[in-house]
């Protein structure tokens, strides 16, 4: 399953090569012209307007020159620790919970036809579909949710109901309804972990591009590492270690989210003086309906 997945990242990497935005690599050949640049061959353009509108194409495309710019020294000068703190915590806390997911529908299958449950193959192969299927639901019922609750409230619960969830799968253990209800319940509480915690940190950094990198880069390590542990340990251990893998990957996720809140405290504000200065904030209403700045 895991070697199904090299296509792709290799495939993205050698995309990146041609076009130069690696910066460990050095490339001969032209990367692709811009959207901008494009419009300018293709759309004639009056001389007083072209010296501007090549100069917004060549800033956007050297906005895009590295892939790794974020990652530059120059941007990190003068950022406090919680900063870092922030941005590894929430690529860790959904290194876990992601890492569940790929784990949670990669083994549940072999989980459930081994002893003590021993159920029917045929039976067996519904849970993986159970569990995407509450994923999918999920994700549909988060969004009416996200309009009444924080990004912050969402991903307490669902980390708190994943670790719940895998606790009472370790007691009734030998119960196969409760194995499908916690398949169900399972999917449910993970569907809206990542995007949670992607609006979460983009309240906390105001958006920073770093942070959606980190993010999404972690997630995508615990999926692909995750299942290559649990695989080994049920390999030595035996099909019980299934829950117990999955109970301690949810106690770390809880244990993260918990620092992620710590750091969050700590972290300084946006002053409000930048804010009123900002040329992207709206204009306001003054008493009689006129529009001002």
């Amino acid at each position: 399953l895991l070697l199904l997945q090299l296509p792709v990242p290799i495939a993205v990497f050698f995309l990146l090569y041609k076009e130069r935005m690696v910066p460990c690599f050095g490339s001969s050949s032209h990367p692709l012209l811009s959207a901008d640049e494009l419009a300018l061959e293709t759309r004639p353009t009056d001389k007083d307007e072209l010296p501007s509108t090549l100069q917004r194409a060549q800033a956007a495309a050297g906005g895009h020159d590295d892939l790794f710019s974020c990652c530059q020294s120059k941007n990190f000068r003068g950022a406090s620790y919680t900063y870092y703190a922030v941005h590894i915590t929430g690529a860790l806390v959904l290194f876990m919970t992601d890492g569940i997911v790929g784990e949670y529908s990669g083994f549940i299958y072999s989980y459930a036809v081994e002893e003590p449950l021993s159920v029917v193959h045929k039976v067996a192969g519904y849970l993986p579909s159970l569990f995407w299927g509450f994923i999918t639901l999920g994700r549909l019922i988060s969004i009416p949710v996200s309009y009444r609750m924080k990004p912050a409230t969402m991903v307490f619960i669902n980390v708190v109901g994943v670790l719940i969830t895998f606790l009472l799968l370790l007691i009734f253990s030998s119960s196969v309804v409760f194995l499908f209800v916690g398949t169900a319940s399972l999917g449910l509480f993970l569907s809206s972990t990542f995007p949670s915690m992607l609006a979460y940190t983009e309240d906390i950094l105001q958006y920073k591009g770093c942070a959606t990198t980190v993010l999404v880069t972690g997630a995508g390590i615990g999926e692909m590492v995750l299942q290559l542990l649990v695989g080994s340990i049920i390999h030595d251990q035996g099909s019980y270690s299934f829950l117990v893998c999955g109970m301690i990957f949810g106690g770390l996720a809880f244990t993260f989210y918990a620092l992620l809140l710590f750091f969050h405290r700590m972290y300084p504000k946006p002053s409000s003086d930048v804010d009123e200065a900002s040329p992207d904030k709206p204009a306001a209403m003054d008493d009689t309906g006129q529009y001002q700045r």
